[in-house]
């Protein structure tokens, strides 16, 4: 087994700076698609942004690219790859996804004011990230037939929403480590402020929870669902108000489903059970907890 950690995530995760804190703990190499790319373009003679033109209507680009990075999984070690798809690649690496909030990652691209993208406002920037990330979801399909989002083509899924890039490496190397002992671990690790209830928070208001740090960092991950986008809670609500009231960025969670149609329940569906969490119960979750989700889910009522 090689000793290789994949990284791919949503726009705005913080994959560079993530990749960067990971080498500090781990000594390991990067190599990330824009060193992939200005080493074929210096092979072509072009620069990187003709390189970039070409590819829009040449396969080949794609093509050399790919080959580029399943040659590294071949011949290298001890590295760091931040690429979309090495995780299809290099199917034996530790494949990681950094996970975002659309709004968190529209105001990191915003702030960092990159040259080479159009964006005049954090709305425009929201807009321009998500057109970009359903492009290159089409896109990705249409070649590979992959769903690079999906969280089940990956070991370890990271939300780095609110949580710094050091302990977000710190994490993925903790993880890498058991990985590599071949003993179990949490694959998701979620801020509490990216889950949605999907029972009203009032249900709980009588019930003492004592928290337990194992709850936290132990083997007792909340189990959840994603619908739309939208990570739902099953069960482990009471483990969920606990790490907000402690203050956790990230905590342990185990993905039942990915599919809408998948039964949670005899005749109830991930779906279903995703449009019965009206506003009303995401508000008073909100108030209750003292703070405020980014982004609604858009059939929210």
């Amino acid at each position: 087994m090689k000793n290789i950690i994949v990284m791919s995530g949503d726009i705005g995760s913080g994959k560079s700076s993530v990749a960067t804190a990971l080498k500090q703990l781990t000594g390991y190499d990067i190599i990330g698609t824009g060193t992939i790319q200005r080493a074929i373009a210096k092979k072509r003679g072009v620069t990187t942004l003709e390189l970039n033109k070409i590819s829009q209507t040449d396969r080949s680009i794609d093509d050399e690219i790919d080959s580029y990075v399943v040659e590294l999984g071949k011949t290298q070690d001890r590295l760091i790859l931040d690429s979309r798809l090495a995780w299809h690649f290099i199917p034996p690496a530790f494949k990681v996804f950094l996970a975002v909030d659309p709004v968190v990652g529209a105001e990191r691209v915003f702030q960092a004011s990159r040259n080479d993208e159009n964006n005049p406002s954090l709305e425009a920037t929201l807009e321009n990230n998500l057109k970009r990330q359903f492009i290159e979801d089409q896109r990705f399909h249409k070649l590979y037939n992959v769903n690079f989002r999906k969280y089940g083509n990956y070991d370890l899924i990271i939300d780095t929403s609110f949580t710094t890039p050091e302990v977000i490496a710190r994490k993925i190397k903790d993880c890498f480590d058991v990985w590599l002992s071949h003993n179990a671990y949490s694959s998701l690790w979620i801020s509490p402020r990216k889950l949605l209830p999907t029972q009203a928070i009032k249900e709980f208001s009588d019930t003492a929870y004592e928290f337990k740090k194992d709850d936290i960092q132990g083997d007792q991950p909340i189990t959840v669902f994603v619908c739309n986008g939208f990570i739902y809670i099953r069960d482990g609500h009471l483990r969920t108000i606990a790490s907000h009231k402690a203050g956790f960025d990230l905590i342990p969670a185990k993905i039942l489903t990915e599919e809408p149609s998948y039964e949670l329940s005899p005749g109830h569906t991930a779906n279903e059970a995703a449009n019965d969490v009206s506003l009303a119960i995401l508000h008073d979750w909100e108030k209750t907890l003292g703070f405020k989700y980014k982004i609604y889910p858009g059939k929210v009522s």
